[in-house]
């Protein structure tokens, strides 16, 4: 079992999956949301409570956590995703953190559906190879899909290792 994360500081998204016969297969998915009206300690407090919850949720997880590499625009992004990485890796201190780049989760989801140019290149274009991946119509998924992100990061880490189909 894996749990597989996309971070940031405002809506941390994880999905813990497990193999079943070289198939992943989603145990259980959701969110770490911080509250944007308090400082950036108390949030970072709340990133590393949800993660250790998660933890707590799921002792069978093993020891490499696959996580997006992080994907920076503007300067203040940039900061909070910066120090939401540095308290999921003090969360995750007894796990090997392994980074898989956003353009490897894209490319994986463009051979899953088969969308080609711009479109393929496009967020949605994930949440749509998630759900053909594993034959689901609905995935309660946030509007930045954070969810389908984790659960993409997941199953590319596990083809990766050779572990998945």
């Amino acid at each position: 079992m894996i749990l597989a994360l996309d971070t940031s500081l405002t809506k941390s998204g994880w999905a813990v999956l497990s193999v079943h016969e070289r198939k992943a297969t989603v145990v259980s998915y959701g969110l770490i949301k911080t509250n944007a009206k308090l400082s950036d300690g108390e949030r970072l407090r709340e990133l590393h409570s949800g993660i250790l919850a998660i933890l707590g949720e799921y002792p069978d997880i093993g020891s490499v956590i696959p996580i997006e590499d992080g994907i920076v625009r503007f300067n203040t992004a940039t900061k909070q995703i910066a120090k939401a990485r540095g308290v999921i890796e003090f969360s995750l201190a007894d796990y090997q953190l392994e980074p898989i780049n956003i353009a490897s989760v894209k490319k994986w989801a463009r051979e899953v559906t088969g969308v080609t140019g711009k479109d393929g290149m496009k967020k949605e274009n994930v949440e749509l190879a998630v759900k053909k991946y594993f034959g689901i119509d609905e995935l309660r998924n946030n509007k930045g899909g954070d969810i389908s992100d984790s659960m993409a990061v997941g199953i590319v880490y596990l083809k990766r290792k050779g572990v998945i189909d």
